[in-house]
């Protein structure tokens, strides 16, 4: 049920603006999507801490986006605050998905450090 009141998807809470969608997953983790525009870029920004237990808001934003018929998702994750290998994970799958990925930047730098140590760097199109 997406309205005005928060509703309960598998531990996210969403709830619709005039924009688009705010989603929240426990521990902190946030979501801004930004209705799918005309040419197909659903725009997505992400807030707080992504660990195994809060990633699910990012998967609902993103498969909300993919349902709304987008071809290219850009992420901003320049205000999340930690991130662990659930999220780059959920990323990677997203990557392999319908939809192009794009994360904006720059990226924090214990992210950086994060795609680097797992060896995902180069498999990301980072824009600045």
């Amino acid at each position: 049920m997406k309205g005005d009141e928060y509703a309960d998807c598998d531990d996210v809470l969403f709830t619709h603006v005039p924009s688009g969608e705010v989603y929240s997953a426990p521990g902190g983790a946030g979501m801004y999507r930004q209705m799918t525009g005309p040419d197909g870029t659903a725009l997505l920004q992400a807030t707080g801490e992504y660990d195994t237990d809060s990633v699910t808001c990012l998967r609902q934003a993103l498969a909300d986006a993919l349902d709304e018929g987008a071809t290219c998702v850009r992420i901003d994750l320049t205000t999340i605050t930690f991130g662990d290998v659930s999220l780059v994970d959920t990323l990677l799958h997203a990557r392999n998905g319908a939809a192009g990925i794009v994360l904006a930047g720059p990226l924090p730098s214990h992210l950086r450090r994060l795609f680097e140590l797992t060896g995902t760097t180069d498999l990301f199109h980072v824009e600045a």
